[in-house]
């Protein structure tokens, strides 16, 4: 079913939702679950509803929002924020850290932010930490702090597990955690969101670019801009870094933490104004991914790498080199995981492949890599029209994917669709010219 145009104009507008970034039809079968839900069998009469009905509109919003998340999604950035968070406690005794998560979908990310801080010894009254979200059945279970098994990944942990009790609804987190955190519905797509709610030292802004419109991308920016502080802290999904980074961000060198600072000052976010900083030479004292009570103790050494300025959320990573031209700077390297995965595809196993395609993914997020190999699982099993929405992702996450434009091509060109064909392979072809 094709769901009516003026409902797919108010998900853009609205929510700045870019057409089929949740997946192939993915708003379409939103829709079609809405009009089951309300009793209504006829499009246009159910576009009559939606217009005329803020519930029925809030409704579709939730069932249209990509919510899934789990604790303490990517040990990194909560690393990161524990010594972060301590060394801001040295330098500013007596401030209080502010925190935002937006999204913070179902509360998990929120929670995980409380219980970081408070395993790494931080009072209670030292920092504050703001939950927003668009969907209000989201911010409604976010409230409940009740949680099925689905929510947690791999084993939690001691210094985490105290701060959940077992109740017949599932986990359950307590009192002491749950009231660190105040949740607001609101939507960062748009004009006015936030508004009177900044600023904060410290904002969780992670995998939500990536479903949105070039438009919208700008308007959040501006938002999330508006809100840090400069110098302040930035966590957001690996595919998003260098979408910050463009815009004047300083890459935080932490092991899988995918952290910007915000540039202090005008000069810093205009680089070409001054001498740039570059990121530090390849070092071999990577960190491990501890548990955070570890990781807060000032015995073990997670700091990545040496020289450090002042900001005002304590101490952070400075690049090194200052003079040079600062291109080394760039978003961390495919994972191991996806070139075993690739190995597994050429040696025949494309079952173990797309495994580990799926694992990476729900790890770390979507990439244009783990979407190109699995558009190439789907050809291989002839299914041209799952194949084509592997790769439409892959060009999403990076319009440049030449792997991605190559097969896309040849797929149209298979459909028949001749036009689109050249168009791809134009676009390939110059993308190897640059390359050269």
């Amino acid at each position: 079913m094709n769901a009516p145009p003026a409902i797919m104009e108010f998900l853009t507008l609205t929510l700045g939702m870019a057409p089929e970034a949740a997946g192939k039809n993915a708003a379409q079968r939103a829709v079609a679950s809405a009009m089951r839900h309300e009793g209504v069998s006829d499009p246009q009469a159910f576009e009559k509803l939606f217009e005329s009905s803020p519930d029925v509109r809030q409704r579709l919003i939730d069932a249209v929002v990509v919510g899934e998340t789990w604790f303490f999604r990517d040990r990194g950035p909560f690393l990161c924020l524990a010594r972060h968070a301590l060394d801001r406690q040295k330098t500013h005794p007596g401030s209080v850290l502010k925190i935002l998560s937006a999204p913070c979908a179902t509360g998990e990310e929120p929670y995980s932010i409380v219980m970081t801080l408070l395993a790494a010894g931080l009072p209670p009254s030292s920092f504050t930490v703001d939950g927003v979200d668009v969907s209000a059945l989201a911010i409604e279970k976010a409230r409940r702090a009740c949680y099925s098994k689905s929510a947690f990944r791999g084993n939690i942990g001691q210094d985490i597990a105290r701060f959940f009790e077992t109740t017949p609804s599932g986990r359950k987190v307590v009192d002491s955690v749950v009231r660190r955190v105040a949740f607001h519905p609101d939507n960062l797509a748009l004009p006015g969101s936030l508004a009177g709610r900044g600023t904060y030292a410290v904002i969780f802004c992670r995998n939500l670019l990536i479903y949105m419109t070039p438009e919208a991308r700008l308007r959040v920016f501006d938002r999330i801009d508006r809100l840090l502080l400069p110098g302040g802290l930035l966590f957001t999904g690996h595919t998003e870094t260098n979408f910050w980074h463009q815009r004047g961000y300083q890459p935080i060198r932490w092991d899988r933490a995918f952290a910007l600072a915000k540039p202090a000052s005008f000069a810093a976010a205009h680089p070409n104004s001054t001498a740039k900083p570059t990121s530090p030479k390849n070092r071999s004292d990577k960190i491990s991914v501890l548990p955070v009570e570890a990781a807060a103790k000032k015995k073990i050494p997670i700091r990545p790498d040496t020289g450090l300025q002042n900001t005002p959320f304590g101490e952070r990573r400075q690049p090194q080199n200052p003079g040079a031209d600062g291109a080394d700077i760039q978003i961390p390297p495919a994972h191991a995981q996806i070139q075993e995965a690739r190995r597994l595809a050429d040696a025949g196993d494309t079952a173990g492949a797309a495994r580990l395609c799926r694992e990476y993914t729900r790890k770390f997020g979507p990439a244009a890599e783990t979407c190109c190999l699995m558009g190439i699982l789907s050809m291989s099993r002839q299914d041209l029209d799952g194949a084509e929405e592997c790769f439409l992702k892959a060009l999403y996450l990076d319009p440049n994917h030449y792997e991605s434009l190559v097969h896309i091509s040849l797929i149209c060109r298979q459909k028949g669709k001749k036009s689109r064909a050249a168009l791809y392979r134009e676009r390939a072809e110059r993308r190897a010219a640059v390359k050269e």
